[in-house]
């Protein structure tokens, strides 16, 4: 589980990322075609809320690197949350995944996952 809150931002696609942004301990930009998105810790020092934005994330990430070949994986964690009527917004690296849902679930989702045998790094 990542410490604190997140927010995600809609920016302008045509948004010049700031140096600033780049020197943050974690963050995650997507860009395609049409849009393009920022997740950040809600407590950094940056003015986010100008723009489109959703806030009061919580995020856990596999604590290992998940082969390229592997299937299933956020199914198994994403199908129990939704069977309880809990959100995810999902996001990946080159060797993890993470999986965001609002943090006023957290303590549910900890429950729901765990009866399912996954433990959780706090």
């Amino acid at each position: 589980m990542l410490k604190g809150e997140y927010v995600v931002v809609k920016l302008p696609f045509d948004f010049q990322i700031p140096e600033q942004i780049l020197k943050f301990d974690f963050y995650n930009l997507s860009r395609t075609s049409d849009e393009l998105s920022l997740v950040i810790r809600n407590d950094e020092n940056y003015d986010y809320k100008k723009f489109e934005y959703e806030d009061h994330w919580s995020v856990f990430r596999f604590n290992s690197s998940l082969d390229f070949s592997l299937t299933g994986v956020l199914q198994g964690v994403i199908k129990p949350l939704s069977e309880k009527n809990i959100s995810v917004f999902v996001f990946s690296t080159f060797d993890t995944d993470y999986v965001m849902f609002k943090t006023e679930n957290k303590f549910k989702v900890i429950s729901i996952l765990e009866n399912l045998e996954y433990k959780f790094l706090i």
